[in-house]
C-alpha cells in the first residue's frame, strides 16, 4: 500500500501485531498472481493495521529476494515511485529510501519513508521486517534533499510491518502485515480503496515479480 510501504514514538507493538486474536475480516480479494487473498483489519494503538494472505507457487527465497531488492522496486511495483533507494547496510539491516507520486486527482500529497528493514531466515521461513528509525541523524543530506526538493510531501508519523513467506507443501504462504497512519489529510474512502486495493495489487508485483527471478 502506497502509505503503507512506516513506527511510532517509542517501542513497536509487535506482539500486538503478530497476536492472531483481534482481527477482522475486510474480504478476500483476488488477483491473477496471488489467487483469493485472506484480507483482515486490526487497530493497535489507534493506528490502522491491515493483512494479507495467500498461497502461491514461488519459492520464499525468490519472494525474499524481492522484497529486500529496494532499488528494483521502480520497475515492479505498479505505484509510481520518485525515489527507491537502498541507503546502507549494518549489522543485518537495510536502510532505504522511497516516496510515492500520488496521483493529483486524490487531492493528497505525496508520501515518502525512510525505513530500516531486517530480512532474517528461520527454517522455511523468510522475513522482511521494518520500522521507522531516526534517519535523519543517520543520513543527514537526504533529509536537506527531501526538504528541499519535495517540501510539500508527508512522511507518516507510523510505519511498521512486515513479510513472511512460508513453504508449505501447498506452495509458499504469502503474509504481508502493515501498520500505518497515512499522516495529512487523506479522506475517508481513500483509505478504504488502500486497504482492500492497494494492499492486494502490492502483493501481486511481488508474486509476479518472484516468478521472474
Amino acid at each position: 500500500m502506497w502509505w503503507i510501504l512506516m513506527a511510532t514514538a517509542g517501542a513497536t507493538p509487535w506482539a500486538d501485531l503478530l497476536d492472531e486474536s483481534g482481527w477482522t475480516q475486510a474480504g478476500t480479494p483476488s488477483t491473477a498472481e496471488t489467487g483469493s487473498i485472506d484480507l483482515r483489519t486490526k487497530t493497535i494503538g489507534g493506528v490502522p493495521c491491515v493483512r494479507g494472505e495467500a498461497t502461491v507457487q514461488v519459492a520464499p527465497e525468490k519472494l525474499q529476494a524481492v522484497v529486500t531488492d529496494i532499488p528494483s522496486a521502480k520497475k515492479w511495483s505498479s505505484e509510481t515511485l520518485i525515489a527507491s533507494r537502498e541507503l546502507g547496510r549494518s549489522g543485518g539491516n537495510v536502510d532505504y529510501y522511497q516516496h510515492l507520486d500520488v496521483p493529483g486527482w486524490t487531492m493528497a500529497s505525496d508520501r515518502y519513508w525512510v525505513l530500516r528493514g531486517t530480512p532474517s531466515v528461520s527454517g522455511t521461513t523468510h522475513e522482511f521486517r521494518w520500522d521507522r528509525f531516526d534517519w535523519k541523524t543517520a543520513y543527514p543530506a537526504l533529509a536537506t534533499e527531501i526538504s528541499t526538493k519535495h517540501s510539500g510531501s508527508v512522511e507518516p508519523a507510523t510505519n511498521y510491518g512486515s513479510w513472511t513467506f512460508t513453504g508449505q507443501e501447498a506452495g509458499t504462504r504469502v503474509r504481508y502485515t502493515i501498520c500505518s497512519d497515512p499522516g495529512g489529510s487523506i479522506p475517508d474512502w481513500l483509505k478504504e480503496t488502500a486497504a482492500t486495493k492497494t494492499l492486494p495489487a502490492t502483493m501481486a508485483d511481488v508474486v509476479r515479480e518472484g516468478k521472474k527471478r
